[in-house]
């Protein structure tokens, strides 16, 4: 069997290279749209090289911050862990340097220079924890960033019980059943409380931590149904609570 001649393997080069900048050049053209209309930097898919901004989600997400609050201090030393080499001292390989993790943390949350905007939420100086997209974007880029950051096939933090709890709880509410039934969301803001495990009187922000961890729970499992009254349940919230 003849070997293929170089000239092929040229094109299929070529065409590769082609493809990725034209992939580039759309990615680029949608980030001006959003920077012109918005104000804002697209979320880019994670690099192929390493950097500190795709690492600092994968840890978060590593970390569980998919469904919990996770004090900086835990995210830098998960951060250390799947890549010591960036993010520790000089003299001490062995130990972590709080600030080049702080600076990378700060980069990734400019809002004129970062492109993974919206990927976290923050609740004072010290606690993070991954947005619904946030979430999907680790997820959907898994493999890359478990090839990159992680030397083992790790998950995240939850565990299927938090995650068969949150859906039982839901699932077995009032508010739940009667929308099943009606197709709409008839309940009242306290027994919707009830089902989500907060008081009517929460704040938006504690409501929204509430929809965002059993928007995980549900999106894990693949229940579009139980999605779907959380998605009701998101908009009752918005009209009924305050700030």
């Amino acid at each position: 069997m003849r070997p293929a001649s170089p000239s092929i393997f040229s094109e299929r080069a070529i065409s590769r290279a082609k493809c990725h900048s034209s992939r580039l050049r759309l990615y680029d053209r949608i980030g001006q749209i959003k920077e012109l209309v918005l104000g804002i930097k697209p979320v880019r898919p994670p690099s192929d090289d390493h950097n500190n901004a795709d690492l600092l989600i994968w840890a978060l997400y590593l970390a569980g911050g998919g469904d919990r609050w996770v004090d900086v201090e835990e995210l830098y030393l998960k951060a250390f862990e799947l890549a010591p080499v960036r993010l520790s001292w000089r003299t001490r390989p062995d130990l972590p340097d709080y600030k080049k993790c702080a600076k990378a943390l700060q980069e990734l949350e400019d809002p004129k220079r970062s492109d993974h905007l919206g990927l976290t939420t923050k609740n004072g100086a010290y606690e993070r924890r991954l947005s619904n997209q946030g979430v999907e974007w680790c997820e959907t880029h898994r493999t890359l960033l478990a090839s990159l950051y992680s030397s083992t096939d790790v998950v995240p933090s939850a565990s299927p019980q938090d995650d068969a709890r949150r859906i039982r709880t839901l699932t077995s509410s009032t508010a739940y059943r009667q929308w099943v039934e009606t197709g709409e969301l008839t309940c009242t803001l306290w027994e919707l409380a009830e089902a989500f495990r907060c008081r009517a009187q929460s704040s938006k922000t504690t409501w929204f931590v509430r929809l965002d961890e059993n928007t995980v729970a549900a999106r894990r499992n693949g229940d579009q149904e139980l999605q779907g009254f959380i998605d009701a349940a998101r908009e009752l919230v918005n009209q009924e609570v305050d700030g």
